[in-house]
């Protein structure tokens, strides 16, 4: 049930940010370590030179072991850059990161600007939860739905346990994902992949990983 006044994708944002508060350090930690072996698993199937991620904040899937695997797996590790319109410029990773706005931390290199996430093979971003059809949800900012719009690469959301949906609320402007991984729930170590309708994926990724389009 959906409180009066309140849309059904803020009524959801405001449960999976109480959930993801209220998740044990130690299942936080197994969801994260397996979340940094499988993105770093995609970034060797997409053999991509460049990859665009991001630096999770506290509670967002991959924590403190997410960039640091994918700057030992990828070529060129692009990180983004919070711009005053809520935009995401980008800068190549050297090890480094300061307090950007609003406390983000943030690569200290060069800004090569909003359109350099197109030269990446692969997109891997943060999310709320998302669904079979690809449908997204973010925390409400727009920044990664200007990202989608720019970007041919598959994009993948990192999640926790148990935000991958059979349905999640969309508006016109949401742009959709191709695959989604749900890290490891409590008692497994293995993180899950999940090839959504929302594009078409590279013939060799599906001979690993069930896709949507095939029924999984």
């Amino acid at each position: 049930m959906v409180l009066p006044g309140v849309s059904p994708k803020s009524e959801l944002r405001a449960h999976i940010r109480s959930v993801r508060r209220a998740l044990p350090e130690h299942v936080r930690g197994n969801a994260d370590r397996s979340l940094a072996v499988a993105a770093v698993d995609l970034v060797r199937q997409s053999a991509a030179e460049t990859v665009a991620a991001y630096v999770p904040r506290r509670f967002e899937p991959g924590g403190d072991l997410l960039v640091p695997a994918l700057a030992a797996a990828a070529p060129r590790l692009l990180l983004p850059v919070l711009l005053d319109d809520d935009d995401l410029d980008w800068a190549a990773y050297d090890g480094r990161l300061a307090p950007g706005r609003l406390g983000l931390l943030e690569p200290v290199g060069p800004r090569l600007g909003p359109e350099a996430v197109a030269e990446a093979g692969l997109v891997l971003l943060p999310g709320l939860a998302a669904a079979p059809d690809g449908t997204r949800l973010g925390q409400g900012g727009g920044s990664y739905d200007r990202v989608l719009r720019r970007v041919e690469a598959p994009a993948v959301v990192l999640l926790h346990p148990g935000e991958f949906l059979a349905d999640v609320p969309s508006e016109p402007h949401d742009q959709r994902v191709c695959g989604a991984v749900e890290g490891a729930r409590e008692g497994y170590d293995t993180a899950h992949v999940h090839w959504t309708k929302g594009c078409p994926m590279p013939q060799h990724w599906h001979s690993k990983y069930r896709s949507a389009n095939d029924g999984g």
